[in-house]
């Protein structure tokens, strides 16, 4: 996968901006708590079904936000 090893600082780069606007569900640690997470942990925590990673992780995985 593409995203493999990266945070999801290095993930934003290719990505708009307008990807940070996406509403995220209540409970989230928001945009700043996650920004040095790798891209293998937001997998993890979204398989274990956390708040807001699943949406995280498909926000980050969405081709329709790249630049």
């Amino acid at each position: 996968m593409r995203n493999e090893g990266k945070s999801v600082d290095e993930i934003l780069i290719g990505k708009m901006g307008s990807v940070r606007r996406a509403p995220l569900p209540p409970g989230f640690p928001g945009w700043d708590a996650v920004a040095t997470m790798k891209w293998e942990e937001i997998v993890r925590r979204a398989q274990a079904n956390e708040p807001g990673f699943r949406e995280l992780r498909k926000l980050l995985s969405d081709k329709r936000f790249d630049k």
